[in-house]
């Protein structure tokens, strides 16, 4: 194909044949790269199944609708309309229709399905109706709202098992609500992967549709409060013994903590299904109800869990071989008989794994209902992560829906000079499309139902995803978009129908038609302080954007504390990844922007003219680390968000971005537990001010 011609053809499918680099210099994309995508995102043949599409179309509610019949290329007159709703009710409409168009009176929000049929086939458009913006709680019309963000593993408490868990989000919210906050923010709860316990990273997870059942608070299951033996277990010296120390761990051994769990977990389930209590007897029944309504998807992530199980044993996993990327062949690609045979085979082991869903999904309802009871207006703040990682459940159970053998990344810019890969597959477009974006949608309400507050990672990636080729560098990729319009309106449908407040994680540079889409739908913007520096100036509170969620830092930086003392970047020397010039102008620019921060604090009287000390000179201390939070509280953006670590003072980082093995990523742990958190005086002050600079 002439080279001419493959650009155009690939700019048809959303690959961007060129894009300018970080110093504005126009990169063309390698040809073979470009008809590797082609090949990859050539149009998908609808084979005429009821859940695929000819086409979508995107529009607002209570506006008329036209449909241009030429995006499918009919070859025959139209004889039949019909529209239906969401249950495949036949709506009584007046469409008109001339050669071209079609014309659909107003339609509330939701999703519609328009049929179209001519005398030897029938076309399927599914029409996306969204409300004219994202869900806007009422609470932010007359009040500023402050929170805790949290780590939720990293929680420590005097009755937790060595990794936060959901009794301690409980804790956390009681307490938090009781001095003025309005909902509790948390890392992501994908599902992880139970047979690779140490693969950590909640933005690599083996689903984003199921939920990490480490997180369990079993003391509370009504199962363990029946069970005796289970208790005696529990109780023995042993046991006792065992959770201390993992509890006293200044980090989260993944491995013991998920075999201590799993123990019990598993006695409990045996007892669950021999129970002749009464009220285990209507729990069978509500678990039967939920099997039966999550239907074949609950069931295969319980197979893979059974067979990843088997495949590492050992419990170890690497980038190339975690999830079914390391198992015998016969199992990476199941036939529709030989997955039936595998359901049928291990269905009571299946049936395990079902269990922990339902529990979870039931605690986790629990929590956003205690949250409501406490007086919290938003609730819980949960995280979307921007893909499932390759190996997972999510891929294995629909590989159709990837891109396998692509990740996407970054390309160069000044945080990643060589670029990034995330080693995350991406969906495949033209497959979404036809589809009806329905695994989209899934996804959406599998995290919106217990949230109050949604931040969507990379919410660029809704637009557009660097795509990199299998065995390429991070700088061979290419921009590949997506059909943007679809994807947020779906956002905006979902959002409203949750009554889920959405926040766009738009760090970095973002397109003009990413921003005035999330203008236009009122979703929220993502403010980071460390990032805010321009010229020696931090902006003055009152230049916050409104309609933002704004904080300190975020989990792929570090806490207030190291930032200041820059114990991150004594981390990246030790660990040879920063070195030389590199590292020094890392120093210099943090040395800016530690004293940029203090001038702005004297310029707006967060200090007094006669508070010494330079960003070389000064440490972080409890006066400083109060007043910068004050001036965060103070800004004009609706939410802010108070990280649990900053309030400690501690030094911590969470997650070493460019690190694997070499860091204890997502494993620290807080250096206070709850309960001493919420008995200090001094935090006591620090919520009051909080309270007081959040009045309008």
């Amino acid at each position: 194909m002439e080279l001419e011609l493959l650009q155009k053809t690939a700019q048809e499918l959303g690959i961007a044949p060129a894009h300018y680099d970080i110093d504005g210099r126009l990169i063309y994309t390698d040809p073979k790269t470009l008809s590797h995508f082609i090949e990859l995102l050539k149009p998908v043949e609808n084979k005429c199944r009821r859940e695929e599409f000819d086409d979508v179309l995107a529009c607002f509610e209570n506006e008329p609708i036209h449909y241009d019949v030429e995006r499918i290329a009919l070859t025959e007159p139209i004889i039949s309309l019909e529209l239906l709703d969401e249950n495949s009710i036949s709506i009584t409409q007046k469409i008109t229709q001339n050669s071209t168009a079609l014309s659909l009176p107003p339609l509330s929000f939701g999703y519609y399905q328009l049929l179209l049929s001519t005398k030897s086939h029938c076309y399927s458009i599914r029409l996306l109706v969204s409300p004219k913006r994202a869900f806007q709680p009422l609470v932010l019309k007359h009040k500023k709202i402050w929170g805790i963000n949290v780590q939720l593993y990293s929680l420590r408490s005097q009755s937790n098992w060595g990794i936060g868990d959901f009794g301690d989000l409980a804790y956390l919210i009681e307490q938090s609500a009781k001095q003025g906050a309005d909902y509790v923010g948390i890392n992501p709860l994908h599902l992880s992967y139970p047979a690779v316990p140490e693969w950590a990273s909640p933005y690599s997870s083996s689903s984003r549709c199921w939920l990490n059942f480490l997180y369990l608070n079993i003391p509370n299951l009504p199962e363990f409060k029946r069970c005796k033996s289970l208790q005696s277990w529990f109780k023995s010296e042993e046991t006792q013994t065992q959770i201390l120390t993992l509890r006293n761990s200044e980090t989260v051994n993944y491995t013991e903590v998920y075999q201590l769990k799993l123990t019990a977990l598993e006695q409990l389930f045996a007892f669950f299904n021999r129970s002749k209590s009464v009220e285990i007897i209507k729990r069978r029944q509500l678990f039967e109800q939920y099997v039966k309504s999550k239907g074949e998807a609950l069931q295969l992530q319980g197979l893979f869990n059974v067979l990843d199980a088997q495949e590492h044993a050992d419990h170890q996993g690497k980038e190339n071989t975690i999830g079914w990327l390391g198992w015998r062949k016969e199992w990476q690609h199941l036939s529709a008989t030989k997955r039936r045979t595998l359901l049928k085979t291990y269905h009571k082991q299946i049936g395990f794994f079902a269990w922990l869903q339902w529990l979870m999904e039931q605690q986790l309802a629990e929590l956003q209902e205690l949250c409501k009871k406490c007086g919290m207006q938003l609730g819980i703040y949960g995280d979307l992560a921007v893909n499932s990682s390759r190996g997972s459940v999510d891929v294995w159970s629909d590989p159709e829906l990837y891109c396998v053998n692509i990740s996407i990344g970054a390309p160069p810019d000044p945080l990643g000079p060589v670029g990034q890969n995330w080693n995350l597959p991406p969906y495949n477009p033209s497959v979404l499309k036809v589809r009806g974006f329905a695994p989209f949608i899934e996804m959406l309400r599998a995290n919106m139902q217990c949230f109050g507050v949604l931040r969507i990672d990379h919410v660029m990636g809704l637009f557009r995803l660097w795509w990199i080729p299998e065995g390429k560098t991070a700088q061979e990729g290419a921009y590949v978009h997506y059909p943007f319009d679809e994807l947020m309106a779906i956002l905006a449908i979902e959002s409203v129908r949750h009554q889920c407040l959405i926040i766009g994680e738009d760090l970095g540079t973002v397109p003009d038609e990413v921003r005035s889409k999330l203008n236009e739908l009122q979703i929220f913007s993502y403010f980071v302080l460390y990032f805010t520096q321009r010229d020696m100036q931090f902006p003055h509170c009152s230049s916050y954007p409104k309609n933002a969620y704004a904080a300190i830092g975020t989990h792929d930086v570090p806490s207030l504390q190291s930032f200041w003392h820059c114990r991150d970047l004594e981390l990246f020397d030790q660990l040879n990844i920063l070195r030389g010039e590199v590292l020094k102008q890392k120093y210099d620019q943090r040395m800016s922007d530690k004293q940029a921060l203090i001038n702005i604090l004297h310029r707006d009287h967060y200090l007094p003219p006669n508070y010494e000390g330079d960003a070389l000179s000064m440490a972080m201390h409890d006066n400083l680390n109060f007043v910068i939070h004050r001036y965060l509280a103070e800004s004009e953006s609706k939410l802010i968000g108070v990280q649990l670590e900053n309030l400690l003072s501690q030094e911590v980082v969470f997650n070493l971005p460019g690190t694997l093995d070499e860091y204890p990523n997502w494993r620290k742990k807080l250096a206070q537990p709850l309960e001493f958190i919420f008995n200090n005086e001094s935090l006591q002050i620090f919520f009051a001010m909080l309270n007081e600079a959040r009045k309008v």
